[in-house]
């Protein structure tokens, strides 16, 4: 059992604000996303040739969902006791399902069920790194002992 509390102040706080941008950049008209879409593009295309590879070669908007969300997932799944983490693919898809669902409201914003299995997947590679990271440390923990 972990000594340190999952729900701390500063992990609620960085949840909510990396969900806050994630619901911002998905639901702001595309105007407005526009330039945080080439933002993000510019860094993806700085990665190594055959990382941009596998990234690019379903196209950038794929890309680009699975960036958006590997943060989401690495939160949510922090926020998590470590037994219960790979739920936040669970809570991350609903998100995903959720943006999706309102942009049809949103001028120049297409919802589309393929951006929601992009989405959950960028979800699932945040969850998997904050999984590997919290069971490396118990494991680093245990040896010292």
């Amino acid at each position: 059992m972990s000594v340190h509390p999952v729900l701390t102040p500063a992990r609620v706080l960085i949840a909510g604000a990396v969900l806050a941008a994630v619901v911002a950049l998905t639901l702001a008209p595309r105007a407005l996303a526009w330039p945080a879409r080439t933002f993000v593009l510019d860094a993806l295309d700085g990665l190594p040739p055959s990382w941009s590879a596998l990234l690019f070669g379903a196209g950038a908007d794929v890309a680009l969902n699975i960036a958006f969300f590997v943060p989401l997932g690495a939160a949510v799944a922090v926020l998590l006791p470590l037994r219960w983490a790979p739920a936040s693919l669970v809570l991350c898809a609903l998100v995903s399902f959720t943006v999706e669902t309102l942009q049809a409201a949103i001028p120049g914003r297409v919802p589309d069920a393929e951006d929601v299995v992009s989405n959950t997947i960028g979800a699932a590679i945040g969850t998997v790194v904050v999984i590997v990271l919290r069971v490396t440390a118990r494991v680093g923990r245990s040896a010292r002992r």
